[in-house]
């Protein structure tokens, strides 16, 4: 049988919670033309004058807030985990890797070392189930850079955001439902990374994939229209970008009436700064502090069964034709040549 192997693309993350670390990961992130799409010409002075001489100090300083005593960021430490279980579950004859599309394990590594035991069929499954050109398209395309350097290059597939599988939806309810029940007076916000507006213009389905994840979830649950809003946060730059900002709601939802909530975010299958410093600490800070009375923070999928089981069941689908039992004789019956 021909070596498959599954390759599980997440975002990055800084080597270490210091601002050398820190400059080293935005600089690689943040020149990304799928990311940033201003020209070049115009950006990476700002960017090398600016901001990587101001934000690396600032974000190492949030990063050492939910750093882990094991020397990883969440992010990192979730998504070894999920790689792991789901290599288990595969089972044997599979390679299954994580590679960071910045920072480390660097893509391009991981792939040469898959590419050296003897990968013939690669599955890439980008761990953001909605789709977007900055993080599944940037992924996708430096796969496609890597393999195209090799003179046999493997078998390919992409699999399919997973937005809307059931698997998925089913997982982050049973999250929601075990951590955060509903109850009398709580409001759920869905809050999903944000993009800038001119992306989704541009035809990104980033947006379209958000709306539908968060209204899945909301009948999985089940929650009432006037129980939940769908919010986007983590904005950068002069941009006009996706519409309900979480920072903002968060501090005129009291004004609603609304001051008990539950605060999940479905974007992110693995806890990281977004979640963890942005959310549950200066989000809780900053809606406690505008009149809101209870918040509370739904963790990630991270390293819960519903959702490894879920992850292996979407990855099998993938892999469909290709880790079936092959024939054990010639489908069409055709005679053997004693010479080939």
């Amino acid at each position: 049988m021909p070596q498959t192997g599954v390759l599980l693309l997440q975002l990055g993350t800084p080597a270490a919670a210091d601002s050398a670390a820190v400059r080293r990961y935005l600089a690689e992130f943040l020149s990304d033309p799928m990311v940033v799409s201003l020209p070049r010409w115009l950006w990476l002075p700002v960017l090398h004058g600016i901001i990587l001489r101001t934000r690396p100090k600032k974000s190492a300083r949030l990063y050492q807030r939910i750093w882990l005593e094991n020397g990883r960021s969440p992010l990192l430490h979730y998504s070894l985990l999920q790689t792991q279980e789901v290599e288990r579950r595969l089972g044997s004859g599979i390679i299954t890797r994580l590679a960071m599309r910045y920072g480390q394990p660097a893509m391009d590594a991981v792939i040469d070392d898959m590419h050296r035991q003897g990968m013939e069929r690669l599955l890439v499954l980008p761990l953001f189930p909605q789709y977007s050109g900055t993080t599944t398209g940037s992924g996708v395309t430096k796969v496609f850079q890597r393999l195209s350097r090799y003179k046999q290059i493997p078998a390919l597939r992409i699999a399919q955001p997973f937005f809307d599988h059931p698997a998925y939806i089913h997982a982050l309810a049973d999250r929601i439902l075990t951590r955060e029940p509903p109850r009398s007076g709580r409001h759920y916000l869905f809050s999903f990374h944000g993009l800038p507006q001119q992306y989704v213009e541009q035809g990104d389905p980033y947006h379209n994939h958000c709306l539908t994840t968060a209204n899945l979830l909301a009948q999985a649950i089940p929650l009432q229209k006037d129980q939940w809003t769908i919010s986007f946060q983590s904005r950068f730059g002069p941009q006009a970008w996706l519409e309900p900002n979480t920072a903002t709601l968060l501090k005129t939802l009291p004004k609603q009436g609304i001051t008990d909530i539950a605060v999940i975010c479905p974007g992110f299958v693995a806890d990281c700064l977004e979640t963890l410093e942005e959310i549950a600490i200066a989000g809780q800070k900053e809606f406690l502090s505008h009149g809101g009375q209870t918040f509370a923070f739904v963790p990630c999928l991270n390293d819960a069964p519903e959702w490894l089981a879920a992850l292996t069941t979407i990855i099998h689908a993938e892999l469909s034709g290709w880790i079936e039992q092959e024939f054990q004789h010639d489908p069409l019956n055709l005679p053997s040549d004693p010479e080939l």
